[in-house]
């Protein structure tokens, strides 16, 4: 094994060294002094209403003492003339220690995330600023090129009043049904991966191969499936559910006794009637909900226990308030996966091919808008309720 070889600063040097290691110890001090100082008139003020300040001042402190330290080790290499020569990589080490580790993740998360903003900027903004301006444009296609003329909103009157395929289907009808649906699918989906996903937490004979079967749709194509079953395998399960068909009217009518109301049966049996799909769609949400109560802290429940809690109330004050930030991140993927399979996209190629990009470009447009408006409507409603576990406020 090779001995490492150290190199020292040269010793006319060192004089400059000690200069800024001294100054930047005394500035370290004055700082540590002033946050005592601060800490001690918080604590004869109000000790109880001040606690958060006093903790972040104490944290403060804590680290300057580090710094500290260091810079004393530093000054004692520098007096026995042995101050060790450090590399740019070694140095950018020392400092990047020094940040907060808040500011660190921040840090992270901008390299990582810079790829995407480099392609977005380059790619799809010119893109979606040219649709937005094609939108308000009839644009057609000639020997010459484009040809692009402004018509302003009848792009989107037409679309939103009078555009229809196939002489039948209708844009807004259908942009109205499939918003419908989603509203429906979205919180029965939730709900349905987290009990499926709280089911195969718990160990059990054949576990994997469940979690396998519950994600096999989202691996394999979901056309695909769907063309399969409602042809020659469809047509044998259609063959075979007259009793369950039977079965969905009696509830029915047990529902309108009972009182419950047409619109409430209405929504029960559209789920019901959509169930193949639901569970199609539910694979990653499983996954992510796994995940998330896998990484819940076993303390937390013996906690729990230690003060007597049922399952019941460990249910929904642990398992529930500790996956909340993912609730949130399924509902927001649920919703996107779900535009994914829009009908808009008929109405898309259809004008596509009739060569209309103008119209085209209204039809992404409002796409866009609407997707981003129910995103946003999603993450309004559960922003209040979601709990971070790690968070300090």
């Amino acid at each position: 094994m090779k001995n490492k070889i150290i190199s020292y600063v040269d010793p006319s040097k060192l004089e400059v060294h000690r200069i800024k290691t001294e100054n930047a110890i005394e500035r370290l001090q004055e700082k540590q002094t002033k946050n005592q100082q601060k800490i001690d008139d918080l604590m004869s003020e109000n000790k109880n209403k001040n606690i958060k300040k006093i903790v972040k001042l104490a944290d403060k402190n804590q680290k300057i003492k580090v710094q500290l330290t260091r810079m004393d080790e530093r000054l004692v290499q520098i007096n026995e003339g042995k101050l060790e020569k450090v590399g740019l990589y070694r140095q950018f080490k020392e400092w990047f220690s020094r940040i907060p580790y808040q500011n660190q993740k921040v840090i992270w998360g901008v390299l990582f995330t810079t790829p995407w903003l480099i392609g977005m900027i380059l790619f799809f903004l010119p893109s979606f600023f040219k649709s937005i301006w094609w939108s308000f444009n009839n644009v057609m296609p000639s020997n010459d090129g484009l040809v692009i003329s402004f018509v302003g909103l009848d792009n989107y009157i037409e679309l939103f009043s009078r555009y229809v395929v196939d002489g039948n289907t209708v844009f807004n009808v259908e942009l109205y049904m499939f918003v419908q649906n989603l509203a429906i699918d979205l919180p029965i989906i939730l709900i349905f991966s987290i009990l499926i996903a709280v089911f195969l937490n718990k160990p059990f004979k054949g576990q994997t191969i469940i979690k396998a079967i519950f994600f096999i749709p989202v691996i394999y194509n979901f056309t695909l499936i769907s063309d399969t079953l409602s042809k020659g395998f469809g047509q044998y399960i259609d063959s075979s559910t007259g009793a369950d068909q039977m079965f969905v009217e009696q509830l029915s009518m047990f529902f309108l006794e009972i009182g419950l109301g047409k619109s409430f049966m209405e929504i029960v049996l559209q789920a019901v009637d959509r169930i193949f799909m639901i569970v199609n769609l539910s694979g990653i949400q499983i996954l992510i909900f796994i995940a998330a109560i896998q990484a819940i802290p076993n303390q937390l429940y013996e906690a729990a226990k230690m003060e007597g809690a049922s399952k019941y109330v460990m249910f929904w004050k642990i398992t529930i308030a500790m996956i909340t930030p993912l609730i949130l991140t399924a509902a927001i993927y649920t919703v996107v996966d779900s535009f994914t399979r829009a009908p808009i996209y008929r109405f898309l190629d259809f004008a596509m091919t009739q060569n209309r990009y103008g119209l085209a470009a209204g039809i992404s447009v409002s796409y866009f808008i609407i997707n981003i408006g129910i995103i946003a409507f999603v993450f309004m409603l559960m922003k209040g309720r979601v709990f971070y576990y790690d968070d300090r406020k």
